[in-house]
């Protein structure tokens, strides 16, 4: 896979998920008033899910990883127009969980180098 600011973005956000590093990780990676909207169904919460904020996105991501446990990827469709501080970064990928196999898509849309609105979907 082609390096660039993005992928490498996407990898260093992988790899703080895998440490688990979930609240270093929405600090790092997302913007203060960040928006995540997603399709994810394992939740108490019924989708469509909207969060906002870093405290939100942090009580989420702890229930996510909850609910998934480690997130092993099989397969990546990996796009990005980011310059290391605004643009997108997009991807689809098809991965194994405490759930089974699951297939996602999402976008990130960035700003000042983190993630202002990020998009999810799922299809298990």
């Amino acid at each position: 896979m082609a390096d660039s600011p993005g992928r490498r973005f996407f990898d260093g956000h992988l790899a703080l998920i895998a440490a688990g590093k979930i609240d270093e990780m929405v600090d790092h990676d997302y913007a203060q008033d960040a928006i995540l909207i997603t399709f994810f169904g394992g939740l108490d919460t019924p989708p469509p899910i909207t969060v906002r904020g870093r405290a939100e996105l942090k009580k989420f991501f702890h229930k996510y990883m909850d609910v998934n446990g480690e997130i092993d990827i099989k397969s990546l469709d990996f796009a990005d127009h980011y310059d290391g501080k605004d643009g997108g970064i997009c991807f689809q990928a098809t991965f194994t969980t405490r759930l089974g196999l699951l297939k996602a898509a999402d976008a990130w849309f960035m700003k000042d180098g983190q993630i202002s609105v990020h998009h999810g979907f799922f299809i298990k």
